[in-house]
């Protein structure tokens, strides 16, 4: 197995066997007891119930090969970074910002929406990371919010993305 990358809560290793990734998760105490009682799923978990509640709307996620509390494999897709096509496909800016939209008229919120964390194969577009996703329960996000982090996350030469997201909301949401 190959370590890939190392984060403050995650490891992620590649196991050329298998062809897979596999992302452990040691989350910090305090997650961990909001786990126990229920009040946020487990990363793993999480995972598989985002990836479910994305294909229903039509986004594209990983294959999930097992998904446990704080373990979690996937089929490698096999892709290429959204971000190194993206700024010259218009057929992938308009996916991308249909995948943006769904995902903020179904209020589910991602800080980390970036072209980075959107891999495509054939032309599809497939959303990876996404035990970074929360999905709501009861309390939603408020849209301000899933705005504000998708302005952080499409800066320089992708901001004319952002601003085209915009325009689409506003037309539906005066």
């Amino acid at each position: 197995m190959q370590l890939i990358q190392t984060g403050k809560y995650t490891e992620v290793h590649y196991d050329p066997d298998q062809d897979a990734f596999i992302k452990t998760f040691t989350p910090k105490a305090s997650d961990r007891w909001r786990y126990r009682l229920g009040i946020r799923r487990y990363p793993g978990h999480n995972f598989r119930y985002v990836a479910r509640r994305l294909e229903r709307l039509g986004i594209d996620t990983p294959t999930i090969l097992d998904a446990q509390r704080y373990r979690l494999v996937t089929a490698n897709v096999h892709g290429v970074a959204l971000k190194q096509l993206v700024l010259d496909d218009p057929a992938l800016q308009e996916r991308y910002l249909d995948i943006l939209e769904a995902l903020y008229r179904d209020r589910i919120h991602c800080r980390g929406l970036h072209t980075d964390n959107f891999l495509v194969v054939e032309g599809t577009i497939i959303a990876i990371d996404l035990d970074a996703y929360k999905a709501p329960r009861v309390f939603t996000y408020p849209r301000r919010e899933f705005i504000d982090c998708l302005s952080r996350s499409l800066k320089n030469e992708e901001s004319f993305l952002f601003e085209r997201f915009l325009k689409r909301v506003d037309a539906q949401h005066p």
